[in-house]
């Protein structure tokens, strides 16, 4: 296993920094250690990263672990929240819209990335699993929209690459009440329950890196039929290896 880089204080006197520099300064704060199983694994290139989503920290953790560019879909809300708009927006994220029109902006904005090699990432959870309380091995029902855009990117072939994200230390900041994010974003139906959003916080995290799950031209021939039976398979294909990776060891 191997650790990322320890955060430089010198890179950080301008803003916005470099998205890396960020994720490390965000982990360094708070003080959240990152080690790498499988990181041979990870491809040169444009990918797509898919991973479990527990932690607002996820997304920095997987930057800094992977030590690449990653643009990483966020929540609508992400984008109205002061703050938390500034952070997403140095971590070069890619706030979804709301209504109809998210996947058709995401989609737009993740091909023009992956065309220019930049990676992209995608939680297929949404946001099922960090608005609940859940445990670390625990891996929801993955969409199917990573695989939608492998399909459809002009990128040939291109690596879809699961990644589970494994707390080994956690510890629970204090819940953030659901009218606070109902507020910003009223579309959102998990945000219409009572309660609040849990707050988790890694000390020690584990990305184990799987196989690379390749889309090329053989993928994408066919009938829409056989389009479809192929997002399946990677959908299917994507969760078990990060619930594998979500096994204990």
């Amino acid at each position: 296993m191997g650790s990322f880089a320890a955060f430089s204080a010198n890179s950080a006197l301008s803003w916005p920094p470099d998205p890396r520099t960020l994720a490390q300064l965000l982990l360094t704060l708070f003080q959240t250690e990152v080690w790498v199983e499988g990181k041979e694994h990870v491809p040169a290139g444009p990918l797509v990263v898919v991973s479990n989503h527990r932690s607002f920290l996820d997304a920095p953790v997987l930057i800094a672990g992977l030590d690449r560019p990653i643009r990483f879909a966020c929540h609508y809300y992400l984008a109205q929240v002061p703050l938390l708009r500034e952070i997403a927006l140095a971590l070069d994220c890619i706030p979804l819209k709301q209504g109809s029109r998210q996947q058709i902006h995401f989609f737009r904005q993740a091909q023009a990335s992956l065309a220019a090699g930049v990676g992209v990432g995608i939680f297929p959870e949404g946001a099922e699993q960090i608005t609940r309380e859940t445990s670390p091995g625990e891996v929801g029902r993955f969409q199917p929209g990573f695989a939608h855009l492998a399909l459809a990117a002009a990128v040939d072939p291109l690596p879809i690459l699961p990644v589970a994200v494994w707390a080994q230390e956690e510890w629970r900041g204090m819940d953030i009440p659901m009218a606070f994010f109902r507020w910003f974003d009223p579309t959102e139906p998990r945000f219409q329950q009572e309660g609040g959003h849990p707050v988790v916080l890694y000390r020690r995290v584990v990305l184990r890196v799987g196989s690379p799950l390749w889309v090329g031209r053989k993928q994408r021939q066919g009938s829409r039929r056989e389009r479809m039976q192929v997002i399946q398979e990677l959908t299917a294909a994507a969760r078990e290896q990060v619930r594998l990776g979500l096994a204990e060891r």
